[in-house]
């Protein structure tokens, strides 16, 4: 039994003695992890500080042309409203005078057709009624004269009654 514990305790040391040069390559390992991080960071400074310096100085020179375009943007956008405000008053006035104009129009068309009326009426007093009365005058002398020139004609007894029967 000495033997097994011999191997045992053998085995036990191999183990331990593993368990060590496990940890040492683990310490080594860790060891050059720090100097892989520098260089790493040293690699992605080398390569990001150039776009840093890059990206300030856009910035830094975009500052002015962006001042002068929002400058230049607030000035139209003031000069827009002051033009529109313009053409609404302008407009405003034009509506306005189109309106007075097309009041003026309809009361010169309206005076047109009161007096066009007056026209007809006159004329119609003045003209139409006399020749009527011309008319029916000249056609009472012709009745008249072609009753004198004609030649009567005896009516008899048969003939008067027959007429005075339509009359009643």
């Amino acid at each position: 039994m000495d033997h097994t514990l011999t191997v045992v305790l053998t085995l036990i040391a191999i183990a331990i003695l593993m368990q060590g040069g496990a940890m040492v390559g683990i310490w080594l390992a860790i060891r050059k992890i720090p100097g892989q991080i520098e260089g790493v960071r040293f690699d992605v400074k080398q390569r990001v500080d150039p776009l840093v310096k890059s990206f300030e100085d856009l910035l830094n020179d975009s500052r002015e042309p962006v001042k002068t375009i929002t400058a230049n943007l607030a000035e139209i956008s003031r000069l827009l409203r002051e033009r529109s405000s313009n053409v609404d008053a302008a407009l405003a006035e034009l509506v306005e005078k189109s309106r007075l104009q097309l009041l003026r129009v309809d009361q010169m068309v309206s005076g047109v057709v009161e007096k066009v009326e007056d026209t007809a009426d006159t004329v119609h007093r003045q003209v139409l009624v006399p020749i009527r009365e011309v008319s029916a005058l000249i056609k009472g002398v012709r009745t008249g004269l072609e009753f004198l020139f004609s030649r009567r004609r005896t009516t008899s007894v048969s003939e008067a009654t027959q007429d005075e029967q339509l009359f009643i």
